[in-house]
């Protein structure tokens, strides 16, 4: 059976065509996976340094009551605290980490932080430099509310 050259070109173009979608389907799961690892990465990260800085181990063991201890830790270190909490509502914000995710993990600590007087010792809570702060806690109160966390979480 011979072919003429059109048929062979129409086939060709119709396996380049193939070929390219399945390399750009590899690609794309690819990529997929990669950015679900990077998540997972960041949020590894970010875990790691909130429970292990001594510091921010100090405020953890006072603030479920709220301890006048609290007022005594130096204003620096609370600020760094607060500031940590932060960095979640930016990584939300980048996509790094799911809000969900950042509520299951961070969220308890975040009400605490900010129902805490003590915490805030010396600091002024309405600052605009504490504005992320604030988002991220009325955004932990409204997840809290919707129940959303109490499904599948994933990075």
């Amino acid at each position: 059976m011979a072919l003429d050259l059109s048929t062979v070109k129409d086939i060709s173009i119709v396996i380049a065509g193939a070929a390219t979608l399945a390399g750009f389907l590899a690609g794309l799961t690819e990529y997929v996976r990669q950015n679900h690892a990077r998540r997972a990465e960041h949020f590894v990260d970010l875990r790691r340094r909130f429970l292990e800085t001594p510091s921010f181990q100090s405020i953890l063991g006072c603030l479920d009551e709220d301890s006048p201890v609290l007022a005594t830790v130096p204003v620096q270190d609370r600020r760094n605290f607060i500031g940590f909490l932060e960095e979640v509502q930016l990584m939300v914000d980048s996509g790094l980490v799911k809000p969900e995710v950042a509520h299951i993990m961070f969220g308890r600590y975040v009400t605490l932080a900010d129902k805490s007087v003590n915490l805030w010792h010396n600091l002024n809570r309405s600052d605009h430099y504490w504005a992320i702060f604030r988002r991220l806690a009325s955004d932990q109160k409204r997840i809290e509310s919707e129940r959303k966390f109490e499904t599948a979480i994933r990075f």
